[in-house]
């Protein structure tokens, strides 16, 4: 069931009498449940392509549809709603809020949107990352790595429909980065969420059921599992 479609997607840049393509009439469907890694060089349009899937950022031109709407067209209210109650966000830079502990990093999704917090669901995650002896420190009292395990875990905390994720192994290590995508996994399985991951481990896009490479701001192939 499709559940993502991005149709002639173009992202312009100007750069004084030039324009920059980040992305070049890039076409797409994304399944329902789908776990998609997105591979590409430096520059490739991936993290353009991430921001605009978020709600973060707009297409100069195109459509993206999630779910049957245009969020293309969406104001910028219902894209603040879409993408707290829709998206959970991996950032490569943690985001993560200095003056909250990484508890109420955590939470804050689950807050910020008025919801219930599953105390279950969310001891689950945390010792799943093993940050769960973590919970009353501040960012800048946890090393890098652990910075990342408590982003995923917000990521994760107000169960989305669709997780995207800009190279969340990247300051992991080969154990840990194992066992973080085997809770994505776990928990896309679940909860029937659909995952979209910007990675350069070839072995964490092997187990993804679609790889797709983005060079120039278009697709330049697609492998299935």
């Amino acid at each position: 069931m499709s559940y993502v479609e991005l149709k002639s997607l173009y992202k312009i840049y100007k750069q004084g009498q030039n324009e920059v393509f980040a992305l070049n009439g890039l076409s797409a469907v994304i399944e329902k449940g789908e776990f998609l890694a997105i591979l590409g060089p430096s520059g490739s349009g991936k993290s353009t392509l991430l921001h605009i899937l978020g709600g973060l950022d707009s297409p100069t031109k195109g459509s993206v549809i999630i779910d049957g709407a245009d969020i293309s067209e969406y104001s910028d209210q219902e894209l603040a709603k879409y993408r707290r109650k829709t998206v959970g966000f991996v950032f490569q830079s943690f985001n993560l809020l200095p003056a909250l502990t990484v508890q109420e990093n955590i939470e804050m999704p689950v807050l910020i949107d008025e919801g219930e917090i599953d105390k279950e669901y969310l001891e689950e995650i945390e010792k799943g990352l093993e940050i769960a002896d973590l919970k009353k420190r501040l960012p800048s009292q946890i090393s890098g790595g652990q910075m990342q395990r408590v982003a995923i875990a917000r990521a994760l905390a107000n169960k989305p429909t669709i997780i995207l994720a800009d190279e969340p192994t990247g300051n992991l290590d080969s154990e840990i980065s194992e066992k973080v995508l085997s809770l994505f996994l776990e928990t896309c399985r679940r909860y029937g969420q659909t995952l979209v991951m910007i990675t350069h481990n070839e072995e964490i896009a092997a187990k993804a059921d679609r790889i797709v490479r983005i060079r120039d701001g278009k697709i330049d192939s697609v492998r299935k599992k």
